[in-house]
């Protein structure tokens, strides 16, 4: 095992097959951190090295970490890494391809499980592509907290990745909890700036300049729904009635948003990039950039005034007379939401007399 904080690094022979980093990002998971671990370790591929890197917790996932990299195969190479502090997502996805070595990443959260086949499924299918594409990801199985199966989960988006234009129009994302890519998609590309949060739609819009992604349409992880940064730790999907809350919600989805256009203009100026983005793409995402900035000012000070600088920036849509109804009529808003959901309650309060 090797210890970051303490231990030089060492180097991996990797024999006969290419390495594969498989990484276990966790930060204040120590409910689930274990599981993540013992299917990091049940991977049927070798060479492998996993990487278990906690971002700064204040619970015990650090400690379970160390408990559990003693279990770990013996032919497994296992790095164990603290941050000192906590770097946020980006950053510690940076610090992580890193330290990383292999040719293959294979991508990680401490709240989801791995299937034990899914690193040498991922590797055989980028190993063996036609087209030579650098990403890949997969349908997965949504579970309950509790692990008990929900359902699969199929990506929308899985026929445009070779297209950066739609990939931009449509806020196209990978299914990034079953992401594997060859490391140089990060390592040849900029960092990612602190504030990206959504990852998987900055390498969309990479891999959209390299033949797109491969799409395995069979689950090679167990989703945990619910409890990740996607959902908020699970309260977007709780008190969407509440006008704050849900001004909260949307504000924050839109400096998701903003961030990752940012991302995609700091790629597009510098590394591989620099020069093929079509001008028209580099319009597109200004012009949303633009919108996003003018709809985040209305949130944070809404003035009647700067209604039509709105509509005129985001259009006259559906997102657009949200913004402003949550910023100029919350209560409106909130009885309008009472309503709506008001004969789906009853219908289910005659379910439970039944």
């Amino acid at each position: 095992m090797e210890e970051i904080e303490s231990q030089e690094r060492q180097r991996v022979d990797a024999g006969a097959g290419e390495l594969a980093s498989f990484t276990v990002f966790a930060y204040n998971q120590e409910a689930f951190v274990r599981d993540a671990i013992r299917g990091a370790f049940a991977q049927d591929y070798r060479p492998l090295e996993v990487i278990l890197s906690d971002d700064g917790s204040s619970d015990r996932t650090f400690e379970i970490m160390q408990e559990e990299a003693g279990t770990a195969p013996a032919d497994i190479h296992v790095v164990l890494n603290r941050n000192p502090c906590n770097l946020g997502i980006a950053h510690h996805i940076n610090r992580v391809i890193g330290l990383a070595r292999g040719e293959y990443v294979v991508l990680s959260a401490a709240d989801d499980i791995s299937l034990p086949h899914r690193t040498s499924a991922s590797v055989r299918a980028l190993r063996e592509d036609p087209d030579g594409r650098a990403v890949l990801h997969a349908t997965v199985l949504n579970v309950a907290v509790d692990g008990a199966p929900l359902y699969l989960r199929r990506n929308p988006h899985r026929a445009i990745f070779g297209s950066p234009a739609l990939v931009v129009a449509r806020d196209a994302y990978l299914t990034g909890s079953s992401v594997t890519l060859r490391r140089g998609m990060y390592a040849d590309f900029p960092p990612l700036n602190a504030d990206v949060v959504n990852e998987d739609k900055v390498t969309a819009f990479r891999c959209a300049f390299r033949g797109g992604a491969i799409y395995i349409d069979e689950p090679l992880v167990h989703y945990r729904a619910g409890v990740g940064v996607s959902t908020l730790h699970g309260d977007i999907l709780r008190g969407r009635e509440d006008p704050v809350r849900e001004a909260r919600y949307v504000r924050t989805g839109l400096a998701r948003r903003l961030s990752v256009l940012g991302q995609m203009q700091v790629d597009a100026g510098t590394g591989p990039l620099a020069g093929n983005v079509p001008t028209a793409v580099l319009a597109s995402i200004e012009a949303e950039a633009r919108g996003l900035r003018r709809a985040l000012a209305f949130m944070d000070e809404p003035r009647a005034w700067w209604l039509p600088g709105l509509f005129a920036a985001a259009g006259l849509g559906r997102k657009s007379l949200k913004i402003a109804l949550l910023g100029m009529a919350p209560g409106l808003y909130h009885r309008y939401k009472v309503l709506r959901h008001r004969p789906a309650r009853q219908a289910d309060g005659r379910a439970g007399r039944t």
